[in-house]
């Protein structure tokens, strides 16, 4: 089962590609237009953080600039709130918003499909993107107005165009990396930090070569460079710099302060009477104290949490209350459970599969991880590294398939 790397010199015929986008919108767009039938309303916003991302859009819509919540105007990325302050002042803007993201999700199907297919050929290719199209928790919340569409759309974009087929990358390849690290930060900031991983993989991938390295570097500087106008922007309507959010401080202490159960409880938090009054700096410094605080007076009760936040990431059954149906748990054990296990088996045969190619795909997974073992854990957070581990289950089944229709040819 050992892979070539050299499946990228096929052509993909057009009308795959067609068909994948197309399959993966009309699986989304049905979901939404099921769950405006239940709802009944075009503009319904569900959860505490999609009313926070529109009223940010309405803000920007009514040349306020970027407001939210207590005035404070650095309590998240700028790239989400802008693209749906397009549509914020429609009559059925949120209707809209939500479509489009059905479409970005179908593009992130279309972007596994290219990136299994350069790791494994056609087939790994197509079974990838219907894994990714098909994928209930992805259709899910690409009809929610969160930032897990656009962050798995542009992380599954992040990893093609880095990924060359073990081939060095050139310069207009790094400079391609750069952009699209600073896309996925602007759109969510905690993927700064992937990003810079994903950089320095693909820097040592072939070994210490000054060519790579200084390559990695300037992408390296290229995100700098797209965060410093963001970064002066915060300097100029806060009075300091930060070169991505003020919501670190209060994310800190929701996952490891005194009140911490692995879940996310803000609305208790934001009411504390230490922080009332603060300026939104002042604000995040109090919750980085207090988080630091917490853990430093009970280290044993931050690491007993850690279990609990992994097992609320990676629970393949829905964690919120009024999802927790029977059904919508049976429908996450029917999905989840072979994922995980076709992807152990990946792992358990590393070396056939590639190791390489095991690192590449897992290191979404094992980033998510490791930061949700200290920051909340949730369902939801996981998205962003699916895509990346049913690529890695399409290439073990597509290697069954091999296997099945030529057994003979697979043996020689």
């Amino acid at each position: 089962m050992m892979l070539t790397e050299k499946h990228s010199a096929s052509r993909w015929p057009g009308w795959v590609v067609a068909a994948l986008f197309l399959i993966a919108f009309a699986t989304r767009a049905l979901w939404l237009l099921v769950d405006v039938g239940r709802t009944g309303d075009f503009n319904a916003l569900e959860f505490p953080d999609e009313r926070d991302y529109w009223q940010l859009a309405s803000s920007l819509t009514a040349g306020d600039g970027l407001v939210g919540e207590h005035g404070y105007r650095a309590l998240r990325m700028p790239l989400y709130p802008w693209l749906l302050s397009i549509v914020a002042n429609l009559k059925y803007g949120v209707f809209l918003a939500r479509l489009v993201q059905c479409a970005m999700g179908a593009l992130s199907s279309v972007f596994v499909a290219n990136l299994a297919r350069r790791l494994a050929g056609p087939i790994a290719g197509v079974l990838a993107g219907v894994l990714v199209a098909c994928d209930p928790f992805l259709i899910f919340f690409s009809s929610l107005l969160l930032t897990e569409t656009l962050s798995v759309t542009c992380l599954t974009a992040f990893w093609l165009v880095g990924w060359n087929d073990g081939r060095k990358l050139g310069w207009r390849r790094w400079l391609a990396v750069g952009l699209l690290a600073g896309l996925n930060v602007y759109a969510r900031e905690s993927s700064l930090g992937l990003c810079v991983l994903w950089i320095a993989y693909l820097s040592v991938r072939d070994g210490l070569r000054w060519f790579s390295f200084v390559g990695g570097l300037m992408s390296v500087v290229v995100i700098f460079a797209l965060l410093l106008p963001w970064a002066m922007r915060n300097e100029r309507v806060t009075g300091r710099w930060c070169f991505l959010t003020n919501r670190g401080g209060i994310s800190l202490y929701d996952g490891v302060g005194p009140q911490a159960t692995g879940a996310s409880d803000l609305a208790q938090v934001k009411q504390m009477s230490a922080v009332r009054g603060l300026d939104e700096a002042a604000w995040n410094d109090h919750f980085i104290d207090a988080s630091i605080e917490s853990v430093r007076s009970d280290p044993w009760r931050a690491l007993s949490l850690v279990p609990k936040k992994i097992a609320r990431t990676w629970n393949p059954m829905p964690n919120a209350e009024g999802h927790v149906s029977w059904f919508k748990r049976a429908v996450g054990l029917i999905w989840n459970v072979p994922i995980y296990l076709l992807c152990a088996f990946a792992i358990r045969r590393w070396r056939s599969v590639g190791g390489r190619v095991v690192i590449a795909l897992l290191l979404p997974a094992a980033y998510v991880t490791v930061l949700h073992s200290v920051f909340v854990g949730s369902l939801r957070y996981r998205l962003p590294a699916m895509p990346m581990i049913e690529v890695l289950a399409a290439i073990v089944l597509a290697e069954i398939i091999r296997r099945k229709a030529c057994p003979a040819r697979v043996r020689g």
